[in-house]
């Protein structure tokens, strides 16, 4: 198992590429939403966040500390440590929340975007496990009861949650059978100064199999409206958006580049993943070896935090069974200097 102190140091590897360099206050927009194939029926209503349960001192928590030697530390406390994780159907088991608890801490993240959760009991033992993250789990359920939710893990003290979640492009189940998961926060970089960031998680359409030119456009139209919603963000949210997660298209094929186009503006976005996807980097473990998953900001991002780094740490050499036990998936990291 590799360890390194310094996330820079890894640079001149073969993994490790550099990434080119208001509050919301509204109600969390829920819904009931059809399962992928139903069809584009959208549903309406509320829910309300998670009760407290980290950010807290107090160990008491019913489960033992996490482990921080799991794998390599990639964040440190003069960073802005980020990373969109495709935890597949969580839990795969019952030891998952565990070991995903011991990964975050062993990474260092300060804000974790995840996707796929389908018990929300399992998310507050992950939320417990962790008693310096806190958690925002999306109110989104399909029509007949199921999900698979979008959610939030962030640092307690370096990260903290202004006003409440969104669930943006609610009604677009057609195109977004998940709707993104929109939460504004702020960081704390640690010398008193603080700015205001808006991330939306995403988890695209996936395709059905080879050549699904259904679920390809499907994923265009979902670019395009999401790079819509963004680029008309009221003046009262921060200009500076991280978009994360699933986005189950490939920048290094011509039907993905097209539907990636609204996002590959270098004068509005930087897709901080493409320079990783370019050498040939993956998340998803298979045989299609695909990067799938993304950190995409906007360019204002670059006043606040400067140049960063992309990471895709290779956990299945650290975990035994990571592909069963945690998932298929690798997490997309992506660790940003602070403004000196």
């Amino acid at each position: 198992m590799c360890r390194f102190r310094d996330v820079f140091a890894l640079l001149a590897t073969g993994l490790i590429v550099a990434a080119c360099p208001v509050p919301d206050d509204g109600e969390a927009d829920g819904g009931s939403r059809p399962r992928e194939g139903e069809g584009e029926g959208e549903g309406e209503g509320e829910g309300e966040g998670e009760p407290a349960i980290g950010c807290t001192t107090d160990s008491n928590t019913g489960f033992s500390a996490p482990v921080s030697t799991r794998t390599a530390r990639l964040g440190s406390d003069t960073t802005l440590d980020i990373a969109a994780w495709n935890i597949r159907n969580f839990p795969r088991v019952a030891s998952t929340a565990g070991l995903v608890a011991d990964l975050v801490t062993s990474m260092d993240l300060d804000l974790v975007a995840i996707e796929e959760v389908e018990d929300e009991a399992a998310f507050t033992e992950l939320r417990k496990r962790l008693p310096n993250h806190d958690g925002v789990l999306s109110t989104d359920t399909y029509s007949d009861g199921s999900y698979q939710k979008i959610a939030f893990l962030y640092r307690c003290g370096r990260i903290a949650p202004v006003g409440t979640a969104r669930l943006p492009l609610a009604g677009e189940a057609g195109d977004l059978p998940r709707p993104p998961l929109q939460q504004t926060f702020r960081y704390f970089r640690g010398d008193g100064s603080s700015f205001d960031f808006v991330a939306i998680a995403v988890h695209f359409k996936a395709s059905e199999g080879n050549n699904d030119v259904d679920s390809s456009e499907r994923r265009g139209r979902a670019f395009s409206k999401l790079h819509n919603y963004v680029s008309t963000l009221p003046a009262s949210f921060p200009k500076e958006v991280v978009i994360l997660g699933d986005f189950n298209e490939r920048l290094d094929e011509p039907a993905g580049a097209t539907n990636w186009a609204p996002f590959l503006d270098t004068s509005k976005y930087v897709v901080r993943s493409k320079p990783l996807s370019d050498r040939g980097v993956f998340t998803f473990l298979s045989d299609r070896e695909a990067m799938l998953d993304h950190v995409v900001t906007t360019r204002a991002f670059d006043d606040e935090v400067g140049a960063g780094v992309a990471f895709v740490p290779t956990l299945e050499d650290d975990v035994n069974d990571y592909r069963n036990l945690v998932s298929d998936h690798r997490p997309m990291t992506l660790v940003m200097r602070g403004v000196e």
